[in-house]
């Protein structure tokens, strides 16, 4: 059984949408007037003040706005693992389509609503009052943040143990081909900074070249 009904270049397609997502969904929110953007710091009045003077709002807006394209670009990308399942692993490709739509629309979700929580806080004019809600406003959308990473595990785990079981058509150690550990080496890299972004791109990089070299191949040939 060979990897059939599998677009490829949708890899490439999952790849520049994570790097879109890194590049100003991540990146973008980071670096700010003052340095850094430290997230546990945002949990405190004053190093919140601190951290977002000078920054404008429409730096937020446009994080916001790159987050929730870069999503709708990786979701045909994640769709395609399911694809590579579906013949020799029905189940698992259902996971892993369950585990896309999490990933992609919780995922646009949360990048609108962590972008937006900041550009009330510099909009309000960094006052505690407008910290208040920015805090108050995050804990009510942190689901989505969870359900995001859920959906991103669903996946990895999934397509993991299904390449291990040689259940598609790539060799074993494509099961190293996967978000999980691309990301522990990105978040050694770059300081943690948009690391999962990294390691998921890196990860349909790899998924792309695979195909081009063994999707031709039948499951019992690797």
């Amino acid at each position: 059984m060979k990897c059939e009904n599998v677009n490829s270049k949708l890899f490439l397609c999952g790849a520049f949408g994570h790097l879109l997502c890194w590049l100003g969904g991540d990146l973008l929110l980071y670096f700010l007037p003052n340095g850094r953007l430290d997230v546990m710091g945002l949990f405190d009045y004053e190093k919140t003040a601190t951290m977002l003077q000078g920054a404008s709002s429409l730096q937020f807006t446009i994080s916001g706005i790159v987050g929730v394209i870069a999503m709708m670009l990786i979701m045909p990308g994640y769709f395609q693992i399911a694809n590579i399942l579906k013949a020799e692993a029905g189940k698992s490709a259902r996971v892993v389509q369950i585990g896309t739509a999490l990933t992609c629309v919780a995922g646009a979700v949360m990048h609108f609503t962590c972008t937006s929580m900041l550009w009330h806080f510099v909009k309000a004019g960094a006052t505690e009052q407008a910290h208040e809600i920015m805090l108050s406003y995050f804990f009510a959308t942190s689901v989505t943040s969870a359900m995001c990473n859920i959906g991103v595990f669903m996946v990895c785990v999934t397509l993991f143990i299904a390449v291990i079981r040689k259940k598609t058509c790539f060799p074993k150690w494509g099961c190293l081909i996967n978000t999980i550990p691309f990301t522990m080496v990105a978040a050694i890299i770059f300081a943690g900074m948009g690391a999962m972004n990294v390691g998921s791109s890196m990860m349909f990089f790899g998924l792309y070249f695979m195909m081009r070299k063994y999707g031709k191949q039948a499951v019992s040939e690797v």
